[in-house]
């Protein structure tokens, strides 16, 4: 009986380390500099939007402790706007963002030396004097950062030929023009065209996204398996205040949620009004 007892748990111990993550090849997932953390904001709940007084709408607008796509960054003083020299420069960062050598997150890689972590969770604002700041160049200039990926990936962890996609999370551009660079492996550059926010819509946190083929980012290492490069450059030479939540490398396009043209808005705040003063009228 004791013998049946022991074997049993031998048996069970072996199935359990076949089934360890260790155990197996991990597929390329993500890579991403930067994390999902809203900014490094870790209450949300008396952040308020740039909007009328007596300035109580939230920026978070669903209640889920988590800044996210289609809200906004919130307005630190209350005053109406989210601006450089506004009261609205913030540094969230942890101490590794800070040094810009925080891990980056995703899985079926090894990094070898991806940075950028140093431009997330921070205001990138002309009016910024806190210590630390990212850019060497000081932050009385427009701020635009750089994004590093390098990494490998065995060859059975990714399909050779996969689409890929840059996505990145970033909130307040407001001040035409601005775009994104892509540097890729195979040399070439592309430009991601960023849409301004509407009047309406101070603050507004956005995602952009671009399709990347496979060559663009992977060179064979001569081994079988794949070296990762990409470049990512935020050109805006006139915007004096937006922030950065995080920038990847991914199989899956982050969820997009368009930006209604201002007209549209407009139109129907007008469309509204004038409704109103007809059923005022009668």
């Amino acid at each position: 009986m004791e013998f049946r007892t022991l074997k049993q748990g031998v048996a069970a111990t072996v199935a359990t380390l076949l089934l360890l993550p260790s155990a197996v090849a991990v597929p390329f997932d993500f890579i991403r500099i930067g994390d999902l953390d809203g900014f490094g904001f870790t209450d949300t709940a008396s952040l308020v939007r740039a909007t009328g007084a007596p300035h109580t709408t939230p920026a978070d607008t669903n209640g889920n402790g988590l800044l996210q796509q289609t809200e906004f960054l919130p307005d630190l003083n209350k005053d109406g706007a989210v601006a450089t020299g506004s009261g609205d420069d913030f540094d969230n960062r942890s101490a590794a963002e800070t040094a810009n050598t925080a891990p980056v997150g995703g899985s079926g890689f090894t990094d070898t030396g991806s940075s950028g972590s140093k431009w997330t969770d921070i205001s990138l604002s002309t009016s910024f004097t806190g210590p630390n700041f990212p850019d060497p160049a000081g932050p009385a200039v427009p701020n635009q950062p750089e994004f590093l990926f390098q990494f490998h990936v065995n060859g059975s962890d990714v399909v050779t030929g996969a689409p890929l996609f840059f996505n990145v999370l970033f909130g307040d551009y407001d001040v035409f023009p601005a775009n994104i660079t892509l540097s890729y492996a195979s040399a070439p550059t592309q430009a991601l065209a960023l849409t301004l926010q509407p009047g309406t819509a101070d603050g507004l946190i956005q995602a952009a996204t671009a399709n990347l083929a496979f060559a663009d980012v992977f060179t064979t290492d001569g081994a079988g398996g794949w070296n990762g490069f990409l470049r990512v450059d935020f050109v805006a030479p006139n915007e004096p205040y937006t922030a950065f939540d995080f920038a990847e490398l991914s199989t899956t396009q982050i969820p997009f949620a368009p930006i209604p043209e201002p007209s549209i808005l407009s139109l129907l705040v007008i469309s509204l009004f004038a409704l109103g003063l007809i059923s005022t009228r009668r």
